[in-house]
């Protein structure tokens, strides 16, 4: 399963987030350092469409797509160096596949800033600079001994593409600046191997506040985390009462985060569940079948497939059949999102 690291500098939010996306109790308490070691949680993806087709067919069981979200501890300058047990949070980050920073924008005297000023920008420049460090002397040292041992495979090209994301870090630029397009695709999986920190897809949250005053901010995303924990428990009936929007902030940041990742759905229905099933973009659909159980890869025939809409709109498989909406799809399918399907396997 795949995950989403929560990085931000002490006091952020990003406690009392990670306390929203899964529902667990980890410490918040207004000082830095509360959260040292990570916490884990696994996190359903909303999905209307589950529901819909659970209702549409009589499903037993709803079953959603999950992530898991991890809270990592607030990261300070010169955490590279270890300061604030920054080298132990940092390696924290190695084990996620998302970044999504949280960077405090709202004002407030009664919350202490690390760095005794509000200033988002600063405070992602920070952040940034500190991830691109650590790769930094990452690869520095993997460079050293790349050049001592003459018996590496590739070693010429190795020492190559390490300069060359080297001369992005120190520009302050990650590591995902540098693009692999027409290299061997042997040297492609290395690179990938050496698990940078900003070689990782990073999402950018704003911490807002919509009462009080906030400073300009260039972020993908942007939450009153102090709000929405209020609303956090309420119905979608209830939140529509309050003036909130029925689907909360939280559920559209789990979503972004599950497509950041690239990832996708296809969904299964029938009597016994509605189900989501994650792939990746671009999977072939023996790939996809594979996700169901190991075997339906190797002895897959063929899938049958129709699109979301045109299964809502026809009413259930007899009448996709009846209307012609079936798609009757060979090994060099490509998955799309939102694709109801049944697999035809083989003995």
């Amino acid at each position: 399963m795949l995950s989403v690291g929560l990085v931000g500098m002490p006091n952020a939010g990003k406690s009392t987030l990670f306390n929203l996306l899964t529902k667990r109790s980890v410490p918040a308490e207004n000082y830095p350092f509360t959260t040292i070691d990570p916490h884990d949680g696994i996190v359903e993806v909303p999905d209307r469409r589950i529901k819909m087709l659970a209702e549409l067919t009589g499903s037993k069981k709803e079953i959603y797509a999950a992530i898991e979200f991890r809270d990592i501890a607030g990261l300070i300058k010169n955490a590279h160096k270890g300061e604030g047990l920054g080298n132990q949070f940092l390696s924290h980050i190695q084990e996620v596949d998302l970044i999504l920073l949280v960077v405090r924008c709202f004002e407030n005297s009664d919350i202490i800033h690390v760095e005794n000023r509000v200033n988002p920008t600063e405070d992602e420049e920070i952040l940034m600079m500190e991830l691109t460090l650590h790769d930094e002397k990452k690869l520095e040292n993997l460079l050293v001994r790349i050049e001592k041992d003459r018996k590496i495979e590739h070693r010429e090209q190795k020492m190559e593409i390490c300069e060359h994301i080297l001369t992005q870090l120190s520009q302050i630029q990650p590591a995902s600046n540098f693009n692999m397009d027409g290299w061997e695709e042997e040297l492609v999986k290395w690179r990938k191997s050496l698990n940078l920190l900003t070689d990782k897809p990073i999402l950018r949250l704003g911490n807002i506040s919509y009462e009080g005053e906030n400073l300009p901010y260039k972020s993908d995303f942007e939450i009153d985390i102090s709000l929405e924990s209020q609303f956090g428990d309420m119905t979608p009936e209830e939140r529509k009462e309050f003036g909130a929007s029925e689907e909360t902030a939280i559920d559209q940041l789990i979503r972004t985060s599950y497509e950041k990742l690239n990832l996708a759905t296809y969904l299964t229905c029938g009597e016994i569940e509605s189900r989501a099933w994650t792939f990746t973009r671009g999977m072939k659909a023996p790939q996809c079948a594979g996700k169901i159980h190991t075997d339906f890869e190797k002895k897959f025939i063929k899938a049958e497939v129709v699109s979301y809409k045109e299964f809502i709109k026809a009413g259930g498989w007899k009448e996709c059949y009846e209307v012609g909406a079936v798609k009757t799809m060979g090994k060099d399918y490509t998955m799309e999102d939102g694709d109801v399907v049944e697999f035809k396997i083989g003995g």
